[in-house]
């Protein structure tokens, strides 16, 4: 008995945005395997009479790869689907067009996708862990041995070795990355995320502040921000120890406890995750701008033709 088949065309423009999805059916009989070949052999010719469809939620380029990480890409066009009656799981393959022409480097079945796999045959030099792999189980992701692995390891290292400054500034830069995370490119996002999961109360300091103090201690190594130059915002700084009988108001500088700020950041930290488990649709939100990120822990390793080795974040 007949079935239909699709080639599905995903029409991304100039700004990697696709607002417009096609379509060519095909009446097959025979494997599922049979009819991907069909399929894919009738790519060009199937795009030149592709009727199209505008999409009630365009999506982007790298939110696409994202859910194709998770094998769930086809839901973004799934309205396609509905449209022309395809029923629960058709057969289909989709192909991104970018001006007229189909335009891809790698194929894949539907379902999870293998960074290694698509480097290994795109012929990259080197593989890399996929995060996403490695901290996977059958329960979710552990999110809280990639953040410590990525971010953590140093941050305990230089600590304990006394080097204070470098840890705080890689300490801040995490909470950076969290906030990126969570609300994309937004100046304000650094100070959204700490009002939203971190109580600073107790060590005296308000999230504005310690943004201040993030932007003197990366751009200059100071404590000297524009806004706290312009008295805007008070002058804080770190101590390590934190003895009731010692001010912490010294020479016009507002000192907190550098151990309490990890010890609520750790807290906070446990909050954003719980945020996941409360709200699952922010999870591919996660995996495509996770995968932006670089890390010591992830790096890949590239044989060179004298035998050796190299290693590139």
């Amino acid at each position: 008995m007949a079935e239909k088949i699709y080639n599905v065309f995903l029409f991304f423009d100039a700004k990697d945005v696709c607002s417009v999805v096609g379509y060519t059916a095909h009446a097959h009989e025979g494997s599922d395997q049979e009819g991907i070949d069909l399929l894919r052999a009738r790519v060009d010719a199937d795009l030149a009479i592709a009727r199209k469809m505008r999409l009630s939620k365009p999506f982007t380029r790298s939110k696409y790869n994202a859910r194709c990480r998770l094998g769930e890409g086809h839901y973004l066009y799934d309205e396609l689907f509905v449209h022309v009656g395809a029923g629960a799981s058709p057969l289909f393959v989709s192909t991104p067009v970018l001006n007229g022409k189909a335009r891809f480097n790698y194929s894949s079945e539907h379902g999870d996708l293998d960074v290694n796999d698509v480097s290994e045959k795109l012929g990259e030099p080197g593989t890399m862990v996929d995060w996403l792999r490695k901290y996977a189980s059958d329960e979710g992701i552990n999110f809280s041995q990639l953040i410590h692995d990525d971010y953590f390891l140093a941050i305990k290292l230089t600590f304990n070795a006394g080097l204070y400054v470098s840890a705080m500034k890689l300490l801040v830069c995490c909470i950076d990355s969290l906030a990126y995370i969570e609300y994309g490119d937004d100046r304000g996002a650094f100070v959204k995320w700490m009002e939203e999961y971190c109580e600073l109360a107790p060590l005296g300091i308000t999230a504005a502040e310690l943004w201040e103090l993030r932007n003197g201690l990366l751009h200059m190594t100071n404590l000297s921000s524009s806004k706290v130059r312009k008295e805007q915002v008070r002058r804080i700084s770190f101590r390590v120890g934190d003895a009731p009988e010692i001010p912490r108001d010294v020479g016009g500088v507002y000192y907190f406890d550098f151990l309490g700020l990890v010890q609520a950041f750790a807290q906070a930290q446990a909050r954003w995750i719980e945020s996941y488990n409360n709200d699952r649709g922010k999870f591919a939100t996660f995996v495509e701008r996770y995968d932006e990120t670089i890390s010591d822990s992830r790096v890949a390793v590239a044989r060179l033709g004298s035998g050796g080795f190299a290693t590139a974040p």
